[in-house]
């Protein structure tokens, strides 16, 4: 096995795949925050958008819930691969 073989095999085994709305999305941690979910679903959105971002199959280990409701400030820790994201521009009335 050459270096830059192993080099990808040790990156992808680090690696947690989510789906945003749909789109599976690499990312190199294990914790995302709802600012992070805004910025990967809606890049260069206005800065002062709100969203509505709900989550299913999310890593409960740590006290956790594995489904539910993010807001602003929030994070959640997910899984490998599996846990998906529906991230949403709400609009105000």
């Amino acid at each position: 096995m050459t270096t830059a073989t192993q080099e990808r095999d040790t990156r992808k085994d680090k690696g947690f795949e989510v789906a945003i709305n749909g789109t599976e999305t690499p990312l190199d941690h294990d914790t995302i925050t709802y600012e992070e979910l805004g910025e990967l679903a809606y890049p260069g959105h206005d800065p002062a958008a709100l969203f509505t971002v709900t989550y299913r199959h999310a890593d409960p280990s740590h006290g956790g819930n594995a489904s539910g409701t993010l807001v602003a400030g929030e994070s959640v820790k997910v899984k490998k691969k599996g846990t998906t994201f529906n991230v949403r521009l709400t609009t105000r009335s």
